[in-house]
């Protein structure tokens, strides 16, 4: 469904991504993993085009996407919850949300989506009125990933969901992750925290200084002696 083919990326003269490629069937869930600095988040600044390409291509169901702009990739169902969560900390939850449907497509489906969210996340529910910037580390989590939900997405790249939030929110946030892939949104689940992630992903990739390094199932990664030394403190 979607495929980089040995993308290349620069930051000015110094070459940040120095040849990744990677497949996602539709259906899967599939782990981008590595450590801080490994270039996780410039793979998907470039598959969502915030990054130009030096070499290589991304495919999208066979086609290339690298001269789209990101609104365009967005149209066509590559949706990404980011970082940090960036949400509008002075809109509340209900308009936050809102927010994610901006393309003609989503804005068809708002009222189905938004009653999908609130089954998924019933906390936004109770507090679709509320300020954003009020809401807990987890709670704004769950926000951000339903206004990225409200985009309709085909394919749902998440950048370091777990980041900041408690073991408990987790593992309650995946736990939906998954319910999300059962609903046939396909995942691109990128993270640090190589444990969690292999739990609920059927294949992972790990790169390290923008090149690939491992690939396999998640078992595979889980068994792998290397893996344990290198990413799992085992």
């Amino acid at each position: 469904m979607l495929k980089l083919d040995n993308i290349k990326v620069n930051y000015g003269k110094f070459e940040v991504l120095r040849g990744i490629s990677l497949e996602i069937e539709q259906g899967e869930i599939v782990a981008l993993l590595g450590s801080n600095g490994a270039g996780k988040t410039t793979t998907i600044n470039t598959i969502m085009g915030l990054n130009s390409l030096k070499e290589g291509d991304i495919l999208l169901d066979g086609v290339s996407i690298r001269e789209l702009p990101t609104h365009e990739r967005v149209q066509h169902g590559i949706v990404i919850c980011p970082e940090g969560r960036r949400l509008f900390p002075y809109m509340s939850v209900y308009d936050n949300m809102l927010v994610g449907s901006y393309s003609p497509h989503a804005r068809k489906k708002r009222a189905e989506n938004i009653e999908m969210c609130f089954q998924l996340f019933p906390k936004l529910k109770e507090r679709r009125n509320q300020l954003a910037r009020t809401l807990s580390g987890g709670e704004q989590q769950m926000c951000a990933i339903a206004r990225a939900l409200m985009a309709c997405p085909e394919v749902l790249i998440l950048d370091e969901p777990s980041l900041g939030l408690a073991p408990v929110v987790v593992q309650k946030i995946f736990e939906i992750l998954e319910q999300i892939n059962k609903m046939g949104v396909t995942i691109m689940l990128v993270e640090q925290n190589v444990m969690s992630s292999l739990e609920i992903a059927s294949r992972g990739y790990i790169i390290e200084t923008g090149e690939n390094v491992v690939a396999g199932t998640a078992e595979e990664l889980l068994g792998s002696e290397d893996v344990k030394k290198a990413y799992l403190g085992i």
